[in-house]
C-alpha cells in the first residue's frame, strides 16, 4: 500500500511546446498509472492520438474542455470519466474555456505500445516507461518492406 498526499507535491512542467501545455502530479502506480494534470487555458492536452496497447481513463475534477475524437468536439466537465480502451478512437483534450481543467488521468501499462497520430501521420513505437523507456516515431507512408536491408534476403 502506498498513500500519496497530493496537496503535498509540487505541480511538474509535463508538456509545453506551441499550442501544447500540461502540468502533472505523478501519483504513481506500477501497471495503473496514475496523475493529476492541469490543462491550462488555450491549450491542447497533447497531440491528436490513439494508443493500441495502453488504455486510458481521465476523471475531470475541475474546469472544462472540449474532448476531441473523430466524431467531433463534447463538452467535458467536473464528475466526467471517459475511457479509450486501446485501438478504440483518437483522442484530445482542447481546454477553450477561460479557467485551468484539473483532471486524473489513468493508465494501464504493458511495458509496451503503438501509438498513432492521425493529424501528422505518424506512428510511435514506444519500450518501457519514461524517462529511461524508448520512442521511436515514424511516418507512415515511408515504411520499408519487412526484408529491406537484410544482407541475406534472397
Amino acid at each position: 500500500m502506498k498513500i500519496i498526499k497530493s496537496n503535498e507535491l509540487p505541480w511538474v512542467e509535463s508538456l509545453n511546446k506551441g499550442a501544447f501545455a500540461q502540468r502533472r502530479k505523478a501519483l504513481g502506480g506500477q501497471n495503473l498509472g496514475c496523475g493529476l494534470w492541469e490543462l491550462p487555458p488555450g491549450k491542447k492536452s497533447f497531440p491528436f492520438h490513439m494508443h493500441h496497447v495502453t488504455e486510458e481513463a481521465l476523471f475531470v475534477i475541475s474546469g472544462t474542455a472540449k474532448l476531441r475524437t473523430p466524431d467531433g468536439l463534447t463538452t467535458i466537465g467536473p464528475g466526467d470519466y471517459v475511457s479509450f480502451p486501446p485501438g478504440d478512437c483518437a483522442h484530445q483534450l482542447i481546454n477553450d474555456g477561460t479557467e485551468p481543467m484539473v483532471y486524473l488521468g489513468l493508465s494501464v501499462s504493458k511495458g509496451v505500445d503503438v501509438v498513432e497520430y492521425p493529424d501528422s501521420n505518424k506512428v510511435a513505437a514506444a519500450v518501457g516507461a519514461p524517462p529511461d523507456g524508448k520512442r521511436f516515431m515514424f511516418n507512415k507512408d515511408t515504411g520499408v518492406g519487412y526484408f529491406d536491408g537484410e544482407k541475406d534476403a534472397l
